[in-house]
């Protein structure tokens, strides 16, 4: 599998293109997650909210790494939060508020994470489960979000974590749909099946924007790129994706071949560059400035260059 990536030229975009202009991007935190061109690489950093997690050790160093290679906004816990406010810097920041007590996530949960500086509030729920769906909890965070303009990022996950058979196309589409009605603004879901079919059954379907998740890390990482790039064919706005992420060998250039998949202009299969290469480094340049390398050895330092070359490149706002 190989992807061609053509970026449109700064001219090209049409009017009303953007998270600027779009209605449903109202709350202005949202901003602080979604890059200009309305799409997002979150990286979810919340692993170890109960207990030591790989790749989230040294705190700052993971978000700083994560930070170098391009993402958007990092995904986490409010102790990880006021660890890492240095190195986060200006990049968005989505708290979870799974760890609350259900009787305080639409009151503490959502004032902490204002006075957090939070750019969004995040909850897991599971459309379908007859005991225990959180659907309610997801309503009243809901409203106590609009009351203070803080975005609610839904996570619906059809019955259960552990009930994989559940996670079929149509049940996704069923549970973001039901997030999206229950007031979220965005909503982080599986992808699964074809990308036509999903976009489709799901993305068409929700009239908020779509994030992907990542699961369990892949035994290869190109098998994650791949996903990646299925997800944004289908019509995703990105992914939050996170141990696919923090225990890569290194992180951020994984978070840079995720980037440029996701802000590249990926247009499809194509000769020359793909995830395969994006990782060895063996991607095609096309004519133009160049772009930080993602090949084995030093990692790269320092800010990238707001001008990237076609290629699955680092990617940074």
């Amino acid at each position: 599998m190989t992807l061609t990536l053509e970026r449109p030229g700064a001219g090209s975009r049409t009017a009303g293109e953007g998270v600027a202009t779009e209605a449903r991007y109202a709350k202005r935190r949202l901003h602080h997650i979604f890059a200009p061109d309305g799409k997002a690489l979150v990286v979810a950093m919340d692993g170890a909210r109960r207990g030591n997690a790989t790749g989230l050790g040294d705190a700052a160093a993971a978000v700083r790494r994560v930070v170098a290679g391009g993402a958007d906004a990092i995904l986490t816990t409010p102790g990880m939060a006021k660890a890492t406010f240095d190195a986060l810097g200006g990049k968005g920041l989505i708290i979870g508020l799974d760890e609350f007590p259900r009787s305080a996530m639409a009151t503490d949960g959502v004032e902490m994470a204002l006075r957090l500086g939070a750019d969004a509030v995040e909850l897991k729920v599971f459309p379908g489960n007859t005991t225990d769906s959180k659907l309610e909890e997801l309503r009243q965070i809901a409203a106590r979000c609009d009351a203070w303009g803080m975005p609610l990022l839904g996570e619906p996950i059809p019955i259960s974590f552990q009930d994989t058979s559940a996670h079929t196309v149509e049940n996704v589409a069923n549970a973001a749909r039901a997030a999206a009605e229950c007031g979220a603004d965005f909503v982080k879901v599986h992808f699964v099946g074809d990308p036509e079919e999903y976009g489709e059954s799901v993305v068409a379907r929700c009239y908020v924007p779509v994030l992907c998740l990542g699961g369990p890390a892949k035994d290869d990482p190109v098998d994650a790129l791949r996903a990646c790039e299925g997800a944004i064919r289908a019509g995703a706005k990105g992914i939050v994706f996170g141990r696919n992420i923090v225990t890569a060998e290194q992180p951020d250039r994984m978070c840079a071949a995720l980037g440029e998949i996701i802000h590249g202009g990926a247009k499809g299969p194509a000769g020359g560059s793909g995830p395969d290469a994006a990782l060895s480094g063996r991607s095609k340049r096309p004519r133009g400035p160049p772009g930080p390398r993602l090949s084995p050895g030093r990692p790269r330092r320092g800010p990238v260059p707001t001008s990237r070359p076609a290629s699955l490149r680092a990617r940074r706002r």
